[in-house]
């Protein structure tokens, strides 16, 4: 039922937690693994839902894939978990000044005012504690079932994903899936971080795999087949922009195409913001890749 807690298990002790709107944007799915040590991956349900859970279930850990809002909104309701995030991750989990500064929104301009109103209003987000840094290959022990850290950095620094290997599953957070694509709109997203990342998911053969915001996908082939057109988005979105630099272009100019968003939904403006950092980010590896040279304006296609 919409708007319900739902626990549906997909292996022994395994339960996949849709979020709200079947966990889109501004929401995100959740995992429940129900061991000796109970543990829950991510809080981005929604607030309804999250304290539904809090009080059905005794959460030992809460894992964070990474530090953004639709993945932390809910930490305050697990008052008795340990908060566990990457090292990298945790300064953008405990503070909301931090996060804001990394999606480079300048201090005390409009952009700002209005991304702060949306984290701490729309979201209700709030700084947070974290009990536990952990890095790449830190394997929690649960009982049963053992749950390693898989750190896969491009959407943010410190973006992990989380495995159970008995089990063939993976947890893959914002390696989402999505026909959006990748989105690396923050001042620590990194593009080629992310093209290795994928990477080295599709290297581990999974047969079973959880996406923040999209349903869960079954089968070793399937799941590589997805990957492959998510990682593809990159390309695809550098051939529109390296086609489009057949002439002298701002970068006021190129973000106007919307290369990415195709359309700038609301709050346009901090859409708009997101944009022009992806962009640039794209910008840069061109020019790394000497396909691509600034000018006095801007940047033109070698």
């Amino acid at each position: 039922m919409r708007g319900a807690l739902n626990y549906i298990e997909i292996a022994n002790k395994i339960f996949f937690i849709p979020g709200e709107k079947d966990g889109r944007y501004p929401f995100s799915n959740s995992l429940f693994i129900d061991d000796d040590i109970k543990v829950l991956i991510d809080t981005g349900m929604g607030h309804k839902l999250a304290a539904e859970l809090a009080k059905e279930k005794k959460i030992d850990l809460v894992l964070i894939s990474h530090g953004h809002e639709d993945h932390t909104a809910c930490n305050y309701l697990f008052k008795d978990a340990k908060i566990c995030c990457h090292k990298l991750d945790a300064p953008a989990v405990r503070s909301v000044a931090k996060l804001k500064e990394l999606y480079g929104s300048p201090p005390g301009t409009e952009l700002e005012k209005s991304l702060d109103s949306y984290l701490r209003d729309f979201f209700g987000l709030k700084d947070s504690r974290v009990d536990l840094e952990f890095e790449n290959s830190h394997v929690f022990d649960l009982g049963s079932i053992k749950l390693n850290v898989i750190h896969t950095p491009g959407h943010s620094a410190g973006h992990c994903c989380f495995s159970v290997p008995s089990e063939h599953l993976v947890f893959l957070a914002d390696i989402d899936l999505s026909t959006f694509g990748p989105w690396y709109g923050c001042m620590d997203s990194d593009v080629d971080r992310f093209i290795t990342s994928i990477g080295n998911i599709k290297a581990l053969d999974f047969e079973v795999a959880i996406p923040s915001h999209k349903p869960i996908t079954y089968g070793r082939e399937t799941i590589n087949k997805k990957l492959d057109v998510y990682l593809n988005k990159i390309f695809e979105r550098e051939k529109k922009l390296t086609d489009f630099l057949n002439k002298e272009r701002t970068v006021p100019e190129i973000v106007l195409q919307a290369f990415i968003y195709q359309e700038f939904p609301e709050p346009k403006g901090i859409y708009e913001h997101f944009e022009k950092i992806m962009i640039e980010k794209h910008l840069e590896r061109l020019v790394r890749k000497n396909l691509v040279t600034r000018t006095n304006r801007g940047f033109k296609l070698l």
